[in-house]
């Protein structure tokens, strides 16, 4: 284990390019195959489509929320574990995750398809769209026990290569078998979900051979490990209930500001539903650089050497926040052309490119809020993460829609989405200046 040194020695900006890189290309290729699968749907099956399976989005994210919550909390207490030389604390964090995953991975299953339609109707679906997002969730659902890769873990072993790995041959499979599927034999949004599960099996598939069979895991699971561990376990969720939070909160603003939406027409839902898409390719390169950083703070801070954790959280919310801002410029001149890559509809087009304007708008604060809101996690500053992060989709954003919809009609629905980044930037950063002076 002690070539996981490099992480408490190597200068701190070249370290953070080294994590960050591998995670960054892994989450863009995620996000990629997400609008090429968007753009497979909208091709293969229509506009109508692409809607019933965007406004079923938000169950995905809440998925993806619960993988978040245990494999950011086990990374968290995993890399501080190997900051202090606690290697059975190590072992143990890693198996309390795969346990606890799995096991809720199964309930979500069989009360997804329990309640599948009430669901839907929950999340703000019209009758038109009904059946294309009945027939892609449910497959998604009964593939719920692979969607993770548990790369986290992987990446807070010190390895960003091979978590990198994990998300880039499966996302290569899923976009082949989307061609294949919607193209070859025309199975529609089916077709999609039959990929998007085939790809999570490979992504499980590779993270068993990684800890198991590859010899590069430092981690040597035994069944002890397994045995549910309720001080271990609560360290774990309390950690990680900030991502949670943060990826939960953006499924429940969805459906906040489809349900706002449905008041105007279809046409404003399948808008959303493409902006939010492509929004999200520009946000994951951000998730990416903080999924780099967590680690690397994680580890200093387990090792006392604060003065590397500040540097890295330094140099990761500057990179944040330019990044951000050049996205928001680009944004200015391509939005448009972006709308044009997934749909003809002038309409849709013109409305697109406006409303994508204005939530990157938001980039720039929603980058630096989740980088601090990472940094709170990784020193085990729990319920302030908690707090910062519930701030940006709870206590700014749900106000704010309500009132700028009164006020200024579907444009104030909009402009609620870059307002609640730039309030919850701003209460994290008092947090994390709170935080260095208590040290």
């Amino acid at each position: 284990m002690e070539k996981r040194d490099f992480l408490g020695t190597m200068p701190v900006r070249k370290l953070l390019w080294k994590m960050a890189a591998p995670s960054i290309v892994g989450v863009m290729a995620y996000n990629l195959y997400n609008l090429f699968d968007t753009l497979f749907i909208s091709a293969g099956a229509g506009m109508d489509a692409v809607g019933g399976v965007s406004v079923s989005f938000p169950l995905f994210l809440f998925l993806s929320a619960v993988s978040s919550t245990l494999g950011s909390g086990g990374a968290c207490v995993l890399s501080r574990a190997l900051g202090e030389k606690d290697y059975e604390g190590a072992n143990r964090a890693a198996a309390q995750t795969f346990g606890a995953f799995y096991a809720v991975a199964v309930c979500v299953t069989i009360f997804g398809l329990l309640f599948l339609d009430e669901l839907l109707y929950a999340m703000g679906i019209t009758e038109e769209l009904l059946p294309y997002a009945r027939e892609y969730t449910g497959i998604i659902l009964l593939g719920a026990v692979t969607s993770t890769g548990f790369s986290n873990l992987i990446r807070a072993e010190g390895d960003g290569k091979y978590a990198m790995y994990i998300w880039v041959i499966p996302v290569t499979a899923n976009v082949v078998l989307d061609v294949l599927f919607i193209f070859g034999f025309h199975w529609g949004v089916k077709g999609a979900a039959g990929a998007t599960v085939l790809s999570q099996m490979i992504s499980m598939g590779m993270s068993i051979y990684f800890f198991y069979f590859s010899g590069r895991s430092a981690l040597r699971l035994s069944w002890r490990h397994f045995i549910p561990n309720p001080r271990c376990l609560r360290e774990i969720l309390l950690t990680g209930l900030p991502s949670f939070v943060q990826m939960s909160g953006a499924a429940v603003s969805i459906v906040v500001v489809n349900r706002f939406l449905k008041q105007y027409g279809s046409l404003p839902i399948n808008v959303y539903g493409l902006v939010s898409k492509v929004n999200a390719f520009f946000v994951f390169p951000i998730t990416g650089l903080a999924q780099g950083m967590q680690p690397i703070i994680g580890y200093n801070e387990g090792a006392r050497k604060r003065k590397r954790v500040r540097e890295t959280l330094q140099a990761a919310s500057f990179a944040a926040a330019g990044y951000g801002a050049a996205v928001f410029v680009v944004t200015l001149a391509v939005s448009e052309w972006m709308m044009r890559l997934f749909t003809s509809d002038a309409a849709a087009v013109e409305l697109g490119g406006h409303v994508l304007a204005i939530v990157n708008a938001g980039l720039v604060f929603s980058g630096l809020q989740y980088v601090l809101a990472t940094y709170l996690q990784a020193v085990g500053k729990k319920y302030r993460a908690l707090a910062c992060t519930a701030c940006n989709y709870v206590v700014c954003f749900i106000p704010l829609v309500v009132v700028l919809n009164q006020v200024c009609g579907l444009e104030g629905i909009w402009y609620a989405l870059p307002l609640s980044a730039a309030l919850a930037a701003g209460v994290a950063f008092v947090m994390v200046k709170q935080s260095w002076r208590r040290v």
